[in-house]
């Protein structure tokens, strides 16, 4: 019996893809794996409307073209289960849950030619609604552009990635650890080449996780640089999408560096708590008509004054291989990986966060990736308790000091 209801899931399966193809065959302009400029679809006459090709899709513009806002919005919904080892009998050894992992609204569009605005909420899974980010940018020329307000610096390219865009349904245990978030500040980029550019800001950034807007609480100032080197693959709007869509480019591969300094300053608060950090992050990408690779490594060391605690570091390490099954199905295989590094650890008893994980999803329509549909398997080897990853439910897994978990994720994200 389950033998013919697989073959009866895979045969319906195989149905829906051919249909779908079908339907691209006789109307390719509706469908983004069959890449179009953006704006492609825009009528100069129309101030108002709906355009596929643009990242926002809905807008309204002035005649002119000077004035725009474009609208967007995706929402992801999940459902965990999550399975524990080791546990006693009184300890309940499954749990499960469903979770709103976001839900975003974006606004932006341009004021000028000159000036861009983008404005971004959020509500989170405890249902708070946050600022994530509203800045404005000045667009010197078409090399260089300043942006000053609530923003994603340039450090953690996983923190700079939108997360419609992952390849697995969430981001890293690193990121969660190491990533700044949004801070507010100044940011200026700059595009020496179709193969070089280069990010510098100054903000008030954090030790990782959200803080209540304006200031994070956890530093005064950051200095941030980052350089990306565009080994191969045209040009630099493929790397805004890192997953991509099948067919959308040739292969392409690139490089990132970054660092970033934290300072605090106040005299009363560093005589009990770390006076700063440094990070550093390398990254590398690679995307093809088929598939998608991207790993990351990161190193964070945290000072003290002298003589108010141990100065230490931790490293993370993550990686996705994806591959393009056809036009609608993607896999991907994932390592999530965060040391304990030399933490000081009074009774030795900490332990490295490793979760290796694979997943599959399906697309129904070719001309966006906002509408997905995600099943993905988590296993993590250590109890997470004796890990310095703060348990967190975005990440599937659950506080438990008893052993090894699982988990087992699924998630339907839908927006336009």
């Amino acid at each position: 019996m389950f033998c013919y209801l697989a073959l009866l899931l895979v045969f319906f399966l195989i149905g829906i893809s051919a249909h779908a193809q079908d339907e691209a065959d006789r109307y390719p302009q509706r469908f983004r794996y069959r890449y179009v400029e953006p704006g492609a679809f825009q009528d100069s006459t129309i101030t108002a409307g709906f355009d596929p090709s643009l990242y926002h899709p809905f807008f309204i513009k002035s005649r002119d073209g000077q004035y725009s806002l474009h609208i967007s919005a995706y929402a992801q919904l999940r459902y965990n289960a999550t399975f524990l080892s080791n546990t006693p009998e009184e300890v309940q050894s499954v749990e499960t849950g469903y979770l709103l992992g976001r839900f975003r609204m974006f606004l932006e569009g341009n004021l000028t030619d000159k000036f861009y605005y983008h404005i971004r909420t959020n509500v989170n899974p405890a249902g708070n609604f946050e600022l994530i980010a509203a800045y404005i940018q000045y667009n010197i020329d078409n090399k260089n552009w300043l942006r000053f307000g609530r923003q994603f610096m340039a450090l953690s390219l996983e923190d700079w990635m939108y997360p419609l865009d992952l390849a697995a349904i969430e981001f890293s245990a690193m990121d969660f650890e190491f990533a700044l978030w949004s801070s507010f500040g100044l940011q200026w980029r700059h595009i020496a080449s179709d193969k070089f550019r280069s990010y510098v800001s100054i903000g008030n950034g954090s030790y990782g996780g959200r803080r209540t807007f304006p200031a994070p609480a956890d530093s005064d100032l950051a200095l941030i640089g980052r350089g990306e080197w565009n080994i191969m693959g045209g040009t630099w709007g493929r790397w805004d999408d890192m997953v991509g869509r099948k067919d959308k480019f040739p292969l392409g591969m690139m490089l990132g560096f970054s660092i970033g300094n934290q300072f605090r300053f106040d005299k009363e608060v560093i005589q009990t708590q770390p006076n700063g950090g440094t990070q550093v992050n390398l990254d590398y990408s690679l995307q093809g008509q088929d598939m998608h690779f991207f790993a990351a490594f990161n190193r964070t060391w945290t000072r003290y004054e002298s003589g108010v605690g141990q100065d230490f570091y931790r490293d993370g390490f993550y990686t996705t291989l994806g591959y393009w099954i056809d036009n609608q199905w993607f896999s991907y295989a994932r390592f999530d990986f965060v040391g304990k590094g030399n933490t000081p650890d009074p009774t030795n008893t900490l332990k490295n966060y490793a979760a290796p994980g694979a997943g599959v999803s399906y697309y129904p329509f070719f001309f966006n990736n906002k509408i997905r549909f995600t099943l993905e398997y988590n296993y993590l080897a250590n109890p997470i308790d004796a890990t310095t990853v703060s348990p967190d439910g975005q990440l599937g897994f659950v506080p438990s000091p008893y052993g090894a978990q699982s988990s087992l994720r699924f998630q339907a994200q839908f927006g336009f």
